[in-house]
C-alpha cells in the first residue's frame, strides 16, 4: 500500500528520513507548501538524497498569492490589533523579508501610515523592496529605533539576543514566517530576564533595568496564533494541496523522477475554480 506526505515546512519528511528511512519504500510522493518546506526538498534533491517525487505547491499562484501575500497583508494587522490594540500611524516597523509574506505585511503597515523599514538578503527581493518605496537597511542599523519587528523569511535565529538586547522599551516583537525559529527564544529563557503573561498570547520580557519587549504568541506564527485566516484562502489552499497529492498518486510509473516539480497549471487553475 502506497502513502503519500502532506507537509508544511518540511518537519514530518525530516522527521521520517533522519527516524523511519525505510518507510520512503512506501511513499508516493511529498506535497510540501511552504517556503521552508520547499527549500529543504531542494537541498535533498541537490544532495541526491530525495527518495521520491516532490510536489512544490508553495510556488502555485493560487497558494503564493491567495495565502503569503494576500492573507498574510490582512491577517498580519488583524493578529497585532487583537493582541496589542497597537496604533500603526507613525510607529516604525521593521519587516525582516521582502518575499511574498513580506509584501503583504509591508503593503498593510504602509496603508495605514506605519514608517517601514524592510531586511533582505536577497538582491532581487531587496530591490523589489526599494522599488516599493521602503527603505532597505541592516538589522543593526534599525533595531534601536523600531516600534516593532516582524520576521517573515523563513529562516532561523533571524532576531538574536544581541538585536532584542538592542531594542528600545515597549518594542513589539512577533513572527509571520515559520514555526518559532526566527526569532532565538532560547536565549530569552534565562534566570536574568523575567517572564510577565499580560494577555492570551501577550508576554512581556523584562530585562534588569526595566525596559520590557512585547513579545507575542511565544514567537509562533502570529497569523495562525493570534488572527482568523479566511475560509475562502483556506479552501484555495486545501484544494490546491490536494489536486497535487491527486497529481502525484495517479500519475503514471516514471513521469516524476526523485526531484521537486511544481504544480501543473492546470491543477492551479482547477483550484480556483473549484
Amino acid at each position: 500500500m502506497f502513502s503519500e506526505i502532506l507537509d508544511d515546512g518540511g518537519d514530518l519528511t525530516h522527521w521520517i528520513y533522519k527516524k523511519y528511512p525505510s518507510l520512503l519504500k512506501r511513499i508516493r510522493g511529498i506535497v510540501e507548501e511552504s517556503v521552508t518546506g520547499v527549500f529543504r526538498l531542494y537541498q535533498l534533491s541537490k544532495a541526491g538524497k530525495l527518495c521520491v517525487p516532490a510536489m512544490n505547491v508553495n510556488d502555485s499562484v493560487t497558494k503564493q498569492k491567495f495565502d503569503n501575500l494576500y492573507c498574510c497583508r490582512e491577517s498580519i494587522l488583524d493578529g497585532l490589533k487583537r493582541t496589542t490594540d497597537v496604533m500603526f500611524g507613525g510607529k516604525q516597523v521593521l519587516v525582516c523579508g521582502y518575499g511574498e509574506v513580506g509584501k503583504g505585511c509591508c503593503s498593510a503597515l504602509k496603508a495605514l501610515g506605519a514608517v517601514v523599514y524592510v531586511t533582505e538578503v536577497d538582491p532581487i527581493c531587496a530591490l523589489q523592496a526599494c522599488m516599493d518605496g521602503f527603505r532597505v537597511l541592516k538589522l543593526s542599523e534599525v533595531i534601536r529605533q523600531a516600534d516593532m519587528v516582524i520576521t517573515c523569511t523563513g529562516n532561523k535565529n533571524v532576531v538574536v539576543r544581541e538585536h532584542l538586547d538592542r531594542m528600545k522599551n515597549g518594542c513589539i516583537v512577533c513572527n509571520m514566517g515559520h514555526s518559532n525559529t526566527e526569532i532565538d527564544l532560547v536565549s530569552l529563557h534565562t534566570s536574568e530576564l523575567k517572564w510577565e503573561r499580560v494577555r492570551p498570547q501577550v508576554d512581556h520580557i523584562i530585562w534588569p533595568d526595566g525596559k520590557r519587549i512585547v513579545l507575542l504568541a511565544e514567537g509562533r506564527l502570529l497569523n495562525l496564533s493570534c488572527s482568523t485566516v479566511p475560509s475562502f484562502v483556506l479552501s484555495i489552499t486545501a484544494t490546491t494541496q490536494a489536486l497535487a497529492l491527486i497529481e502525484l498518486f495517479n500519475a503514471p510509473e516514471g513521469r516524476y523522477k526523485q526531484d521537486v516539480y511544481l504544480l501543473p497549471k492546470k491543477m492551479g487553475k482547477s483550484s480556483r475554480n473549484l
